[in-house]
């Protein structure tokens, strides 16, 4: 699949922003106020986040080592 290098970059960039944002909900479980349903919500909010940040970071570095492996 060709695309432009600066389609994986903006995937890495992305990336890194969704795991600095589940960093930063998952911050708030330690809040009185996060019981229940809330916290459910913290949690599956704060680890998708990280989970999709931590694949898009995998695909993205992935294919940027290829693209720049195979430069000449």
């Amino acid at each position: 699949m060709r695309a432009p290098r600066w389609v994986w970059w903006t995937v890495v960039v992305v990336a890194v922003f969704l795991l600095v944002w589940g960093w930063y909900v998952l911050g708030f479980l330690t809040e009185p106020s996060a019981v229940g349903r809330l916290r459910a919500g913290l949690i599956v909010i704060g680890a998708g986040s990280m989970l999709v940040g931590i694949v898009g970071a995998v695909t993205g570095l992935a294919y940027l080592v290829v693209m720049y492996s195979r430069r000449k």
